[in-house]
């Protein structure tokens, strides 16, 4: 009750609506937990909260959210700095990297930004002009845990967690858990760093994720469920592929800059092979993402 209290006082307060929702969003995942899985426990305070703010400030997804996302994306290079891209790296694993890179010397400041609608890689970086960016700018990418840098790089897109979490099946064999994710993530992230010759670094993401996995979901009645399942066939449509204003008008869905996105937690079952850990809607953890800047 008490955080319930305390987060919507910030919230009536806030001059910026974002700046409150990123306030309580940072509170729930830092300071990093002892250990990892510890740290993801926290997926239920996560949970409770976006379904607090969907209750009491629905236009925050209607409005709010979208026009940011669709307005606010950025990618910036700091001068004399390179610009790390953790491919869908949340809050969630922004906690963890504050805390190591702390346990490391490194003083790190926090702030956020925006993926954009939908929440996925391609229209981010159609979003930002990152293929301008490219022809500007000396850009590495990264797709193993040993990467190799040349440490002048002024943009480094290293493909983890995203391809990482891309393996964690729901009902399948887990090729790894999101612990050992995280834990693979950040021997990664470590290598970039030491590989860097930059002095100031800014490491960000393109989106996050949400997690669909038990108990982690909106609950949806048996027709919405039906009226879901033929709208999408993942977290996001085209305007020109279907028709889901009744669900818009039903609250279940937004839609934005020409794509129709579920809302938060809200999903419906998928025959066959599906990951629990997807991008693509508008929610929290998808759409607000970190950035941490520090000095080495």
């Amino acid at each position: 009750m008490k955080f319930k209290t305390e987060a919507l006082t910030r919230l009536v307060e806030a001059d910026d609506p974002v700046e409150s929702v990123w306030s309580a969003l940072w509170g729930i995942w830092s300071p990093a937990s002892s250990s990892v899985s510890e740290h993801y426990d926290r997926e239920s305070q996560m949970v409770q909260y976006e379904r607090l703010l969907l209750d009491v400030y629905q236009e925050f997804y209607s409005g709010v959210l979208p026009d940011r996302c669709v307005n606010d994306a950025s990618l910036d290079i700091p001068e004399d700095g390179a610009f790390v891209v953790m491919d869908a790296m949340s809050v969630r694993e922004a906690g963890l990297f504050v805390e190591f890179l702390t346990s490391e010397g490194y003083d790190p400041s926090v702030s956020y930004s925006f993926s954009t609608v939908p929440s996925e890689t391609t229209p981010y970086r159609d979003r930002v002009g990152y293929s301008d960016i490219k022809r500007e700018y000396k850009t590495g990418t990264v797709k193993s845990d040993d990467p190799s840098l040349d440490g002048d790089e002024d943009i480094v897109w290293c493909r983890f967690p995203d391809a990482l979490l891309e393996n964690i099946q729901e009902g399948k064999t887990k090729l790894s858990s999101i612990e050992e994710m995280y834990e693979k993530t950040e021997r990664t992230f470590a290598r970039i760093i030491e590989q860097l010759d930059a002095e100031q670094i800014v490491v960000g993401s393109d989106h996050g994720y949400v997690r669909l996995d038990a108990g982690n979901t909106f609950p949806v009645t048996e027709p919405q469920k039906n009226r879901l399942q033929k709208a999408f066939s993942g977290r996001f449509v085209s305007v020109a592929e279907a028709n889901a204003d009744d669900l818009v008008d039903e609250g279940l869905v937004v839609e934005s800059d020409g794509y129709y996105m579920p809302i938060g937690r809200y999903t419906w079952p998928a025959r066959g092979k599906y990951s629990t850990f997807t991008h693509g809607g508008l929610s929290l953890p998808e759409c607000i993402t970190p950035r941490i800047s520090f000095t080495q």
